[in-house]
């Protein structure tokens, strides 16, 4: 079904959506998921796109049958949000490490531009960290940058913004061509030491964006599929005393703690366990006397 006019802003997660229906099914979830909610609260409200959100929410809904009732990614926003992080971040670092080398073209341009796309999937599930700001601000006008520079037949050069006039991004989609197609979410793990790593939210995805329960937005809110966070049980020393520990040290912990479920959805035993280890180690636990490993 065609975008109507009104809702030609929700074409670029869409069409990324569309895009990795088969080789990156919760990432394409994701996306339209997020164009679902951007629908509902920017709206317009008529017939033609109520009819179009309509027709989103159902093919959402096939979407969440597909990836199954088990799939955490789903399920638990942490495990979600690690997912689309990593993919996020995988794109963005591809498109960076290819500007920086001094081999910038069209490709990588919308390399960028598809990063800063997956980045913004990260609002579905709160505010989003500084540093993801920065990094879809600083994609988008690479991207904007290199096409600017291309067509002005320049070689396009790994500059950093500046306070000069930044070069805008085409007004329309099709003046990029799509993203590229040989991304794959990468193994938990593996982002450990990329830059712009990002603590998990703590809230849930809401059910609805709209705060008028009288509007015809209101109804489609309600079908929005939900996702409950699941707790995970931890386990309690059961001989010593639980250590003292400050918020740094928390942080450290939720962060060892999201790769190691993203890693459980790899079936990657491996480093699930060492995250999970460094995840106690952060907590104060020692492994030998604490819990025996």
């Amino acid at each position: 079904m065609e975008i109507p006019e009104e809702l030609k802003y929700l074409a670029p997660y869409i069409q990324r959506g569309q895009e990795l229906n088969s080789r990156e099914p919760v990432i394409a979830y994701y996306a339209h998921y997020y164009a679902v909610k951007l629908a509902i609260s920017r709206g317009p409200s008529n017939q033609t796109t109520n009819a179009y959100l309509s027709h989103l929410l159902d093919a959402l809904e096939q979407q969440k049958q597909a990836l199954g009732a088990d799939n955490e990614a789903i399920k638990d926003d942490l495990v979600g949000y690690a997912h689309v992080e990593n993919f996020a971040l995988k794109v963005f670092l591809s498109a960076d490490n290819e500007d920086r080398s001094g081999q910038a073209s069209k490709k990588t341009a919308k390399t960028f531009l598809a990063a800063s796309v997956f980045l913004e999937l990260l609002k579905t599930f709160g505010d989003l960290d500084a540093e993801v700001e920065a990094k879809i601000k600083y994609a988008k006008w690479k991207a904007a940058d290199i096409i600017k520079a291309l067509r002005e037949g320049r070689v396009p050069t790994p500059d950093e913004p500046s306070t000069q006039a930044q070069p805008q991004l085409p007004s329309a989609i099709s003046d990029f061509p799509s993203p590229p197609s040989n991304f794959t979410a990468p193994l938990a793990g593996q982002s450990n030491n990329q830059s712009g790593q990002i603590s998990p939210p703590s809230g849930k995805v809401s059910s609805s964006s709209s705060t008028h329960s009288t509007s015809p937005a209101h109804s489609f809110s309600q079908s929005l599929p939900s996702h409950e966070p699941i707790t995970p049980s931890i386990p309690q020393p059961t001989t010593h005393d639980i250590p003292t520990v400050g918020p740094v040290q928390i942080a450290a912990a939720q962060k060892n703690a999201k790769w190691a479920i993203s890693a459980l959805n790899y079936d990657d035993i491996k480093t699930a366990r060492t995250q999970l280890l460094d995840a106690l180690n952060d907590l104060g636990y020692n492994r030998q006397n604490n819990f025996g490993f």
